[in-house]
């Protein structure tokens, strides 16, 4: 909910609360002021009535509706105010409320109790009347500020609300500087100032920080492949002793998964500073085949067969370098670690490791079609908790020559392009499954 439909929520609830509250307090004072008002003509009448009684005899006092009524008394009476109810017979005994006063008054040496009434249910009507159109016309006066209100917020809230679309659409890996709108209120025109200065900084962090990696990454790459190649020469000499060579053999793949390594590192930098922006069309059905044809040789080397179901003509946008990245390290990883398959020569049945699947034949699966990317490959279980599997730096540990950043990488281009990627592990095939989602969501 935006901040101008927040406002306009508290403005109209609390002009509901004031209106309500209004409502029954405006009521109530209305109708004790009538009443108050009602009190005083039935004060004068009694005071009329008791001239009346020191001017001339008692029996003319009387008028044709008994009002006021005139009773002898002995003893005095304090003045009593009360509300009752009587029938009227002109309107069919339809009982009318009536405000009454008794009080005793003295003339001529003699007591009487008078008592005049009043009706009042015609004040009333107007009490509930003028109440009505108050609170009406107060909720249209309340209606037309908030209204009023909500625009003046608007126009107010409008160089923020263009700071932020401005904000959006602002990249620190290209060299176009943001120009953020100006503004004649302070806080908004601080705001301005302080997103470019904060853009500027980030701009130049992110420069360091891209150069350090590609200088880091040119320059570990060549003490690197020196080592390498003296190794490899070390390798071939004819003075070597066995021991002499295991060890340089070791060396070598040290070498080798140092160099994997720090071309991982450096493409998970990459990709988290969003450096890959040249983003195309690719046909994801002639890149997988691609990439499963290069990677052939190596499951026929494992024994494992490859069951292609790759629909032609799936199109993604997506960098050509990362999406090369993404399906290389999912054959790689379908590669390294599934079961070999090799055959029993007494029982011809079909072993992955200690998992016997008997006559079946248990390969990989790559399939490819308009919704999703699946990859899947026979293995046993995994050796940790499925939800480190794409945490950097997580490896089988039987597996020493795995870099531990291959899934990692591909849960970070999937992250990049608003990709799904999940796993499952079929315990009753003993089979792992990768699958990509290819709708792309937004963030």
């Amino acid at each position: 909910m935006s901040l101008l439909s927040q406002t306009a929520r508290y403005l109209l609830l609390t002009a509901l609360a004031i209106a309500l509250v209004g409502a029954v307090g405006f009521y109530t004072l209305i109708h004790r002021k009538i009443r108050h008002e009602v009190d005083e003509i039935l004060t004068s009448q009694v005071k009329q009535t008791g001239v009346k009684l020191r001017q001339q005899p008692f029996v003319k006092i009387y008028d044709w509706d008994n009002n006021p009524r005139i009773d002898r008394v002995t003893t005095t009476v304090q003045p009593t105010f009360a509300d009752i109810t009587i029938l009227d017979s002109l309107d069919g005994n339809k009982p009318i409320p009536i405000r009454q006063l008794q009080e005793t008054v003295s003339a001529n040496g003699q007591l009487y109790l008078v008592t005049v009434q009043q009706p009042y249910y015609e004040f009333n009507e107007l009490a509930r009347e003028m109440s009505a159109g108050v609170i009406i016309g107060f909720l249209i006066l309340m209606g037309l500020s908030v209204t009023v209100g909500l625009g003046l917020a608007r126009q107010l809230w409008r160089p923020f609300y263009a700071t932020i679309d401005q904000l959006g659409s602002v990249r620190i890996d290209t060299g176009t500087e943001p120009i953020f709108p100006e503004s004649r209120i302070r806080e908004f025109g601080l705001l301005s100032r302080s997103l470019g200065e904060l853009t500027q900084k980030l701009r130049r962090q992110f420069s360091l920080q891209k150069q350090f990696t590609e200088n880091a990454s040119h320059e570990l790459q060549t003490p690197l492949a020196v080592a390498s190649v003296e190794l490899d020469f070390l390798l071939q000499s004819e003075h070597l002793t066995e021991s002499d060579y295991a060890h340089l053999q070791r060396a070598t793949d040290a070498l080798s998964r140092l160099s994997q390594l720090n071309r991982s590192l450096l493409l998970l930098t990459q990709v988290e500073n969003n450096q890959f922006t040249n983003d195309e069309v690719l046909n994801l059905s002639e890149l997988l085949n691609q990439y499963t044809d290069e990677y052939e040789p190596f499951f026929q080397h494992k024994n494992m067969p490859v069951e292609r179901a790759i629909s032609p003509n799936i199109q993604l946008s997506m960098n050509r370098q990362l999406a090369g990245a993404l399906l290389t390290n999912l054959l790689k990883n379908a590669v390294r670690h599934g079961v070999a398959r090799h055959r029993n020569a007494l029982h011809g049945s079909v072993q992955h490791g200690s998992v016997q699947h008997g006559q079946g034949t248990a390969c990989v699966r790559i399939e490819l079609t308009t919704d999703s990317l699946a990859i899947r490959n026979p293995g046993a279980p995994l050796p940790f908790a499925t939800n480190q599997l794409f945490n950097r730096f997580v490896k089988d540990p039987a597996r020493s020559d795995s870099t531990g950043l291959g899934l990692a990488l591909v849960k970070q281009i999937c992250d990049r392009y608003g990709l799904s990627l999940t796993y499952s592990y079929d315990t009753d095939k003993s089979v792992h499954e990768f699958r990509v989602r290819l709708v792309q969501q937004k963030a």
